[in-house]
């Protein structure tokens, strides 16, 4: 009886095995939030070159690892490398008195007037974020570079504002203060996938847990 009681709890582990650890499978980097400034509104020249900080928020759209940025530059002069930084909200104004969440530099030499996406990498910074959170792409001024966007000049002309969130910078009046308009930018987001996917080891063990499990019917039968 002892025997058979073994027999039977050992294909009941291995099946619950089997059958009660999802593997997680992480997706390629999906397009979550963006902004690109169109033409023919107000262009935004948020200067980098001075120890200023400039900031936009966006609104998580996915659930998964945060894992890069593009942003919108020029760079009339010689370029270098600027690091932009990841920092939460406090009714979504940047908390820039909180450790950032994840960083990465880039290297904006190189590039021209023109402005073009350029991609920072944050695949490596572990943060995960959920739909709904609001976080602040920012930058201290430290390279030859501009961050271009779109600003309300009340000429009249109704922006395709970025809902989302906003752009923020030194203003007349205070140090960090919303700039009337949004920087180009766009967030990439890793989701992540828990449903269980069957695979050789999860078989195999499947397999010898239903052997188990048949072996000590036998031997009761019998």
């Amino acid at each position: 009886m002892r025997k058979r009681f073994m027999v039977f709890m050992r294909g009941l582990f291995l099946l619950s095995i089997c059958l009660g650890i999802p593997r997680v499978v992480q997706s390629a980097p999906i397009l979550d939030q963006e902004y690109k400034p169109a033409t023919g509104y107000a262009f935004m020249y948020a200067e980098l070159r001075d120890d200023l900080v400039r900031a936009q928020t966006f609104t998580v759209g996915l659930s998964g690892l945060l894992s890069g940025f593009d942003v919108y530059l020029s760079t009339p002069d010689s370029g270098g490398t600027i690091t932009f930084k990841v920092f939460p909200t406090i009714a979504g104004v940047p908390d820039l008195g909180s450790t950032s969440l994840a960083e990465a530099t880039i290297n904006v030499s190189g590039l021209v007037d023109d402005p073009i996406f350029y991609s920072g990498d944050l695949s490596c910074s572990g943060l995960m974020v959920s739909p709904g959170d609001v976080y602040a792409l920012v930058v201290r001024g430290s390279g030859q570079a501009t961050w271009r966007g779109e600003y309300d000049d009340g000429s009249g002309f109704v922006l395709p504002h970025y809902t989302g969130g906003a752009a923020y910078g030194p203003t007349w009046t205070e140090t960090l203060g919303l700039l009337g308009g949004d920087l180009g930018f766009r967030t990439y987001v890793n989701t992540v996938d828990t449903t269980p996917v069957p695979e050789p080891t999860s078989m195999l063990l499947l397999g010898l847990g239903l052997m188990g499990l048949a072996g000590v019917r036998r031997k009761f039968k019998s």
